[in-house]
């Protein structure tokens, strides 16, 4: 009995001892590609949480960023930092770890860095010697943890500096260069046995709505739809208007942006709204206008985060769009001004019509005139059926002559 419970507890533990070193042995892949949001935070924290419950020991980060929010910078540094689980970031060839990806790249246990890849441009913006001093500490004190040159780290804050490839791992800021993902897990020495790790359908829907530009697109979008709506009455774009202008409105509050920025996205709404009566096609350009002065704000609210050359064309591009939706609704009332009316009386002169009840001088009578009933009015006595000619219109009376 004895010998048989030794036997049990040896092979429960042996077969803990493979688990663990099978999942020692695998590398979780995540990839970040884009601007650092809640969204990625979020991606990330989720990752390393996978990679605990699932016995991966270690993770590699494909990182390409021109930088970030500042919030979300920090959350993921603490979870690197704190990671039970080996953390190593890659920055594929061609890529960039910069403000925001540097310190991001800093706080991993390896870099590895492709050919014609980048890292560091970390200095806030606008440059402030408070924030300066601030964040040009924490860059140090992460490349000390980690065994880098803190020299170069600082400098990636105070002025901007930014290293290749070859230069990060001259200096002792990057481990090893690679050409791709599976040669840098060799040149850092991990097993290439690997699980790529992909954001739920929550995850990806923060991805996409906590970036500052989609949150403005969807908004402004919305905004559009509402006014479509409007004037071409089907419910669905009404719709499918409120709706994007609440997740809109729900993602400024995800992102964190400022009191300042969201009255400036409203008072951008209401001035294309304007547009409905009055302008040219101008209101609905000029609220386009205001709403991106509202998301540029957003983005100098955080020092590691500026606009990049696509999201400025993206800006101009729905800008443009505003404009000619106005000009669109401000053509549509011109047609509809110029339209005449089949209700109005000045339409009948000319037309035939038989009497129902007889009309004479001094005595109103009805006539009917196509499908309608028409008061009448007469200088001469005409019969019940006789048929009449409108020769004139006197208010909403018209005037009638025998036929």
């Amino acid at each position: 009995m004895r010998r048989s419970l030794l036997y049990a507890v040896i092979l429960v533990s042996l077969a803990l001892t493979l688990l663990s070193a099978r999942g020692e042995g695998r590398a979780l892949i995540l990839r970040v590609d884009g601007t650092i949001t809640e969204g990625v935070a979020e991606y990330i924290s989720s990752g390393l949480e996978f990679s605990r419950a699932s016995g991966a020991g270690r993770i590699l980060l494909i990182l390409n960023t021109d930088g970030g929010f500042l919030s979300p910078t920090e959350r993921i540094v603490r979870s690197i930092s704190s990671a039970e689980a080996e953390v190593a970031v890659y920055i594929p060839s061609g890529g960039r770890a910069f403000s925001a990806g540097a310190f991001i790249a800093m706080s991993a246990d390896r870099i590895c860095m492709g050919p014609g890849s980048s890292i560091g441009a970390a200095q806030p913006r606008p440059k402030d010697e408070k924030v300066v001093n601030a964040l040009s500490s924490w860059m140090k004190s992460l490349a000390e943890v980690s065994g880098r040159n803190t020299t170069a780290a600082e400098l990636f804050v105070r002025d901007n500096l930014a290293l290749t490839a070859e230069e990060a791992v001259r200096y002792g800021v990057a481990d090893c260069m690679a050409k791709n993902s599976m040669e840098a897990l060799q040149r850092i020495g991990w097993p290439v046995n690997t699980q790529e790790f992909y954001p739920d359908a929550r995850v990806s829907f923060l991805l996409l709505i906590t970036d500052p530009l989609n949150a403005w697109v969807i908004f402004l979008v919305g905004i559009i739809l509402l006014l479509l709506g409007l004037t071409h009455p089907t419910f669905v774009m009404e719709a499918s208007g409120t709706i994007m202008v609440v997740l809109g409105l729900y993602a400024f509050g995800l992102i964190g942006a400022s009191l300042a920025a969201v009255i400036l996205m409203v008072v951008g709404a209401a001035t294309i709204f304007l547009e409905l009566k009055t302008g040219h096609g101008v209101l609905a350009l000029t609220g386009a206008v205001i709403s991106a002065l509202g998301l540029l704000l957003i983005y100098q609210s955080g020092p590691l985060i500026a606009p990049t050359v696509s999201a400025e064309a993206v800006m101009v591009t729905l800008i443009v769009i505003s404009g000619l939706v106005g000009f669109y609704l401000y053509k549509i009332r011109q047609v509809l001004a110029r339209k005449t009316s089949p209700l109005n009386p000045e339409n009948l002169i000319g037309r035939t019509g038989v009497v129902k009840v007889a009309v004479g001088p001094g005595r109103e009578g009805v006539v009917l005139v196509g499908s309608e009933l028409w008061t009448a009015i007469s200088d001469e006595e005409i019969e019940e059926g006789a048929r009449v000619r409108i020769v004139g219109i006197e208010g909403f009376k018209v005037k009638v002559v025998r036929e």
